[in-house]
């Protein structure tokens, strides 16, 4: 039997609970790619990151997919490691995308993305509403997939009612945002002066699944905004979550921070709200 100690982290979180929550593994060593979907599935969280006590390489898993890069896991792993840093701190950690820098500033840990890259969607504006379960008259501006670490569409809509009708389906969401890269993913929001709002789906051949936290989706949508015409430096407030179609539900809030040389920060408020050990 293996002891596998773990840290419970609310991300996203402007207070303890609330945002996303993810598990966070911090073995002796690393387990192997099928011991890590075991644990994962056994967790039920939306991610389960995993790093060793002594390492800084970083791998994240849904219950069902091993995934190649996470925002939300990198701040839950920079809080579950370092828990007591305070003031401007910067760790750095390896993942399959390469090496990503978590930078600590009062109580929110900041994620730099890479420089984002963006191609024209291969539907047109009618076959995504139709796949979205939206009217083709709610999409602004050309949709198109954007990559700052993960390729993801990315669909603006004229309003949070837009935002809140969006019902996709596996097979349509499969092909519609399909990606070289990792499982199909799509982020339709809403800017409504003060704030966006985000709803994102990933897909597999049989599921779509609903995250309540997408720090990539995030950064991406700051990726579509310059791609779009927009100047930097600006910052995005981002609320999601509670869009999500659940009887109980919570608020998760991405911060996203673009300097005058177009690079690229999200950034939440993180809470350690547990922990212990499993055996397995």
């Amino acid at each position: 039997m293996t002891l596998y100690p773990f840290h419970l982290i609310n991300t996203f979180a402007e207070r303890r609970l609330s945002g996303n929550p993810i598990v966070v593994f911090t073995p002796d060593e690393m387990p192997d790619e099928q011991t890590r979907q075991t644990l994962a599935f056994q967790m039920g969280v939306a991610e389960t990151a995993f790093i060793a006590q002594t390492g800084t390489q970083v791998h994240v898993h849904s219950t069902q997919h091993a995934l190649p890069f996470s925002v939300q896991a990198m701040l839950a792993t920079a809080e579950a490691t370092h828990p007591n840093e305070s003031g401007l701190a910067a760790q750095a950690f390896k993942t399959n995308n390469g090496e990503t820098w978590l930078l600590r500033q009062n109580d929110r840990w900041w994620s730099q993305l890479a420089t984002a890259h963006t191609r024209p969607a291969q539907h047109n504006n009618t076959e995504i509403a139709i796949t979205l379960g939206i009217a083709a008259g709610d999409i602004v501006g050309a949709p198109l997939f954007v990559d700052c670490g993960l390729e993801q569409l990315i669909v603006q809509v004229r309003s949070q009612q837009a935002v809140l009708q969006t019902s996709p389906q596996a097979a349509s969401l499969a092909k519609l945002a399909e990606s070289s890269k990792n499982l199909p993913q799509v982020a339709v929001w809403s800017n409504d002066g003060d704030h966006i709002t985000l709803r994102f789906f990933s897909c597999d051949a049989f599921n779509v699944y609903e995250d309540f936290g997408a720090g990539t989706g995030a950064a991406n949508i700051a990726g579509w905004l310059m791609a779009s015409g927009q100047s930097a430096p600006f910052t995005l407030r981002i609320e999601q979550g509670l869009t999500i179609h659940r009887l109980i539900s919570r608020l998760s809030v991405i911060h996203v921070d673009v300097d005058a040389q177009r690079n690229i920060r999200v950034g939440g408020n993180t809470h350690r709200v547990g922990g212990g050990t499993l055996e397995f």
